[in-house]
């Protein structure tokens, strides 16, 4: 009889898989980040990547990265690279150092996949800052108009002054002009 002494039994094998749940918000290792550009950078220029951690697994670790707020949302941009799980920011518009050099970003790494029954464990997002200064590009002087017509007395004097042109540095720290 089975369950008693000498009675029959038997064995088998269970296999258990266990799936992971998205439990965890991503999280920035450090709150700050720093880059720099050259002010002469192209639109859709890199320059950096931020990366935030989730110990999930699969598609419970995907991120999204957006610009939620800052000086230089509408400056610069932010893309996901699906298979490294960063954030790429870029140069979106023409950078001008002498009209800003410092720009300051508040990103935000948010879970794509959010399982309803962890949402109460609070937000599944992180905030990080991010800080880009623009480096100047030293640029040529530009003259204040576009040509120039000087007229000269044939029996002027060596050395006289025939006319004058104007020529300004854009640039912060005003190059000496020859």
């Amino acid at each position: 009889m089975g369950g008693q002494m000498g009675g029959l039994s038997g064995t088998t094998t269970v296999n258990i898989t266990l799936t992971d749940v998205n439990d965890n918000p991503p999280r920035f290792p450090q709150s700050t980040y720093q880059f720099s550009s050259p002010e002469s950078a192209p639109p859709g220029t890199p320059l950096g990547r931020i990366k935030a951690n989730d110990p999930d697994l699969g598609e419970n670790a995907e991120i999204e990265y957006s610009i939620s707020n800052g000086d230089g949302s509408d400056v610069f941009d932010i893309v996901t690279d699906k298979d490294t799980q960063e954030g790429i920011i870029t140069v979106k518009k023409q950078l001008d150092f002498e009209k800003k050099i410092l720009y300051t970003l508040r990103v935000e790494a948010t879970n794509t996949h959010l399982d309803p029954r962890f949402l109460q464990l609070g937000p599944f997002k992180d905030t990080a800052l991010v800080k880009i200064s623009v480096e100047d590009i030293d640029e040529p002087p530009v003259f204040s108009r576009s040509s120039y017509l000087i007229e000269v007395d044939e029996d002027a004097k060596e050395g006289s002054i025939i006319g004058q042109v104007v020529a300004q540095d854009p640039d912060i720290t005003k190059n000496t002009i020859k």
